[in-house]
């Protein structure tokens, strides 16, 4: 008997547990999606930050349907893919941060060792036609770098990226991997 007295108790506690809309969770996971739009997960982890948006979203069609546990378990599952589009966000934007100061690294250093051959210090001495297209490319590197570096202090990593990119390609061409350090490849 109080088997069954543990058991109408507890079914009576569920009961009473969603006989309302579970307002802490939706609040906790509006907050956890705030937190990874600032985070710019909409830029980095876009498809994380969409599937918490959604869940929001069915969790206020639940909502007007009155089914509480539903409109709980999509709270709960909104709150933790805006905590995952976050972390995605902060992964994402680091490595693309560090891929955009690579590059314009490497572009440091390709023009350093372009600027050498066309001056003459440095070999293979280019002839007419390589120097002309030495001097376009780093007529265009040196554009893309300035403007990669706005980028990159505002923070547009993906958009520097974009810009120096085809940049260090160009230079790549007109300065062969021997030329630019000595190296040779491994």
């Amino acid at each position: 008997m109080s088997r069954r007295v543990v058991l109408v108790s507890l079914a009576l506690a569920l009961v009473a547990g969603c006989s309302e809309p579970p307002t802490k969770e939706y609040q906790q996971a509006e907050a956890a999606v705030a937190a990874a739009r600032s985070a710019q997960a909409g830029t980095y982890a876009s498809d994380d930050l969409q599937a918490a948006e959604a869940s929001l979203q069915k969790y206020e069609e639940a909502v007007a349907q009155r089914d509480y546990r539903q409109a709980l378990n999509l709270a709960i599952d909104a709150r933790d893919r805006a905590y995952d589009a976050t972390k995605h966000a902060g992964e994402a934007k680091a490595a693309a941060q560090t891929q955009a100061e690579k590059l314009a690294g490497e572009i440091e250093t390709l023009t350093a060792t372009a600027n050498a051959r066309l001056a003459g210090t440095a070999t293979p001495r280019p002839s007419a036609q390589a120097a002309e297209r030495i001097r376009a490319a780093l007529k265009t590197s040196s554009a893309a770098l300035q403007e990669a570096r706005t980028l990159i202090s505002a923070q547009d990593y993906r958009g520097a990226i974009v810009r120096l990119t085809p940049a260090v390609e160009a230079l790549r061409r007109e300065v062969p991997p021997a030329a630019a350090g000595g190296r040779r490849g491994r």
